[in-house]
């Protein structure tokens, strides 16, 4: 099965942001719970808070959804591609962070995203060769090569 890029990009949209949105909710229920500090190991009651926590359920579910599209994506198409792609997610997490958490995100920061763009923007243009990224693509050519 080959997907198109179109659709490649529209799954990697829908689970960065299912990331984001997930980042954000367990952050949320974790702000509401007791703090891990100063608790033993040894006792685990100081996780019933947090495995109860609506915000951190609903947060784990989406942050399921980001990886069940990243496995679809990966049983399409090259790792090589996919994986540097995702990184998109470095900058839709801080700004989620920036707008629904009000975080202060300090200038260096924002400058190592920028960079992490311009990566995400080479792997992307690297697509324009019209390279057939799928996995379905390179079984097939194996096939014809033995």
């Amino acid at each position: 099965m080959s997907y198109s890029r179109k659709k490649i990009w529209s799954l990697l949209l829908v689970g960065l942001l299912s990331e984001a949105v997930g980042f954000v909710l367990i952050k949320r229920g974790l702000s509401e719970v007791p703090s891990f500090s100063g608790h033993s190991l040894r006792s685990l009651s100081f996780l019933l808070p947090v495995l109860t926590s609506p915000q951190v359920l609903v947060g784990t579910a989406f942050e399921a959804l980001h990886f069940g599209v990243l496995m679809e994506l990966l049983s399409v198409s090259d790792v090589s591609y996919i994986i540097p792609l995702t990184s998109i997610g470095y900058v839709l997490t801080p700004l989620s962070a920036l707008f629904f958490l009000q975080e202060k995100i300090p200038t260096l920061r924002w400058a190592g995203i920028f960079l992490v763009c311009a990566g995400v923007a080479a792997v992307s243009l690297s697509d324009r060769s019209g390279k057939d990224h799928s996995a379905a693509s390179r079984s097939d050519m194996d096939a014809v090569s033995s």
